[in-house]
């Protein structure tokens, strides 16, 4: 264990002389520029910058210096950078209205500067305070608008700090899902731009959320990830946070001397980055930790602590909340100014894309007009040349198509009459056929009734007879070949619609695309007229046809319905 304290203390450590070297080298120029001018605002606001996330009181000594000296040389960026890294500040130590009041100053000076990043940094920044306020809706309003800048600035690392706070928002109103969405979009992208700070916040808010999902092992898995990624990069407040998040997770597991570390480790971060809020939470949590392990004495103690801190917060909440009462007008006035600077700058920007998009649609309308008007012109000059060469031509091409298709024609018209009388022969066979059949039938009813000496006579007469038909199967099957060459698509699209059908159907169906009537189709079929008008009545309903249809109608239009 101590192992692994000295390994996380060395690597703050050589983060820690990293931040250093640009801290003295700010320092040193600092010191070098004694001249209170613009050079030496920026030189104080980019320490307060490095100093935001180690130590919060050096960082608002440096922006506060700035800041006075920004107003006296009336410079405006100055100004606005002054009063973020103090709201910041601010926020981070709990002073949330003076946080507040820093962060609607910042906007206003950025948003006459027409500063569109920073406009969207500082929102996302008020959105923070709101939340500790809650203020829900105006903080979702803020980060909402702030993200949507950060997209079209194209600035993942800003798109990604603003998505880990809006899964915050949601996790504090205990919207699970939605936290849980926005900490993975916000995951994703800091792994593709490799963003340590953003990824090391997304685990960390992960721990947290599965913490509260009552998923201790998954949070305690995000959890020691976000150590691990923060303990590289000095990240104090996060490291302190990240540590209070391990002990409480330990002591659901009912780990308490792993949850006595982590605490304590916390408590020391929390009281360095002077974190009151933190700090109460984890004595709180202190407490109750000594009584599981029946440490009165320093329960005691831990609760005392506490209650003192708990109390401090709760009077300087009172009394912060009589300095809102007292200030709110004022704050409400700058924010009233904010929203109607936002709301100009917005209106500003939607009139410049909108000339911007009006210079362009001239300039195309112009240039497109030019080459429309370039190609009409030697459109024209191609065009009175070839006609010139191409009208004999065209003439001659024309005679020949009509002849050809007249040709085409007469060539169709004669086949499609060949193949008419060839169907015509082959029902007229059919009705020959049942004719035949009739008289064999005709002729067994005399011959049962005639003498013997007479039936060897009649039985040879009826067996030619019969010879004579036994072939209407096959002229069936000639007869189908032939219908099909005139109408090609009807046994195909009749299948289709209707898999059903059998046979005698479609030999029905073939009979009514003929237009054969009732007659004509029972001497086709070798069936009665009544037994032709059941078969129709049943196909009528196998192809589910109302009383309103026409069968033969029907029949006759599908071929027709599956031409190209």
């Amino acid at each position: 264990m101590v192992k692994r304290y000295l390994f996380i203390f060395l690597l703050v450590l050589s983060f820690l002389e990293s931040i250093g070297s640009v801290v003295d080298s700010l320092k040193y120029e600092l010191t070098k520029n004694r001249k209170q001018d613009t050079l030496r605002v920026d030189i104080l606001n980019e320490l307060g910058y490095q100093f935001w996330t180690f130590d919060p009181d050096q960082s608002k000594e440096y922006s506060s210096e700035a800041l006075e000296l920004s107003k006296s040389l009336d410079y405006r960026q100055g100004i606005a950078f002054a009063n973020r890294s103090l709201g910041v500040v601010n926020w981070t130590q709990g002073n949330y209205e003076e946080g507040l009041n820093h962060l609607l100053n910042a906007l206003i000076e950025y948003q006459s500067l027409s500063d569109t990043l920073n406009i969207a940094n500082a929102m996302m920044n008020t959105a923070l305070i709101y939340v500790e306020q809650d203020s829900y809706n105006k903080a979702f309003r803020y980060f909402s608008e702030a993200l949507n800048t950060f997209v079209l600035l194209d600035k993942p690392k800003r798109f990604i700090n603003t998505a880990n706070h809006i899964g915050e928002l949601f996790q504090k109103q205990e919207l699970y899902d939605d936290a849980l969405n926005y900490y993975r979009k916000s995951l994703k992208i800091s792994d593709s731009v490799n963003y340590n700070y953003g990824k090391a916040t997304a685990y960390l808010n992960l721990g947290s959320l599965y913490k509260e999902m009552g998923k201790l092992d998954s949070a305690l898995n995000y959890s020691q990830k976000a150590k691990k990624i923060q303990s590289a990069s000095a990240d104090i407040n996060g490291l302190a946070t990240t540590y209070y998040t391990l002990g409480t997770i330990y002591f659901l597991q009912s780990n308490y001397l792993l949850a006595d570390e982590n605490l304590t480790e916390g408590l020391r971060l929390a009281d360095q980055i002077g974190s009151k809020k933190l700090k109460r939470d984890i004595y709180w949590q202190l407490s109750q930790l000594k009584q599981k392990v029946k440490s009165y004495n320093t329960a005691l103690n831990f609760l005392e602590q506490y209650t003192i801190l708990n109390d401090s917060l709760l009077n300087a909440e009172l009394l912060k909340n009589i300095i809102r009462f007292e200030n709110r007008i004022e704050l409400e006035k700058k924010e009233a100014e904010v929203e109607k600077q936002q709301y100009q700058v917005t209106l500003l920007e939607k009139e410049a894309r909108i000339d911007k998009i009006l210079r362009y649609s001239l300039i195309v309308g112009f240039l497109a007009a030019l080459a429309l008007a370039y190609l009409i012109w030697s459109y024209q000059r191609i065009k009175i040349r070839k006609d010139r060469e191409l009208n004999k031509s065209e003439q001659e091409l024309s005679r020949m198509a009509i002849e050809n298709a007249q040709l085409k024609e007469r060539d169709l018209r004669q086949k499609l009459e060949f193949k008419n009388k060839e169907l015509t022969s082959y029902t007229l066979n059919f009705i020959r056929k049942n004719e035949l059949l009739s008289e064999v039938k005709t002729g067994l009813v005399e011959l049962k009734k005639s003498k013997d000496d007479e039936k060897p006579k009649k039985l040879n007469s009826l067996v030619r007879l019969v010879d004579s038909s036994t072939n209407i199967d096959r002229d069936w099957s000639d007869f189908k070949l032939q219908f099909e060459e005139v109408h090609a698509n009807f046994f195909t699209a009749l299948k289709e619609r209707y898999p059903d059908l059998t046979t005698n159907e479609l030999k029905l169906c073939a009979l009514l695309k003929l237009n054969m009537n009732l007659k004509e189709a029972a001497n086709v079929l070798g069936i009665s007229p009544e037994s032709v008008k059941t078969a129709r009545y049943r196909l009528r309903k196998k192809l589910d046809l109302g009383k309103e249809h026409n069968l033969a109608e029907h029949i006759m239009g599908i071929e027709d319905s599956t031409k190209p």
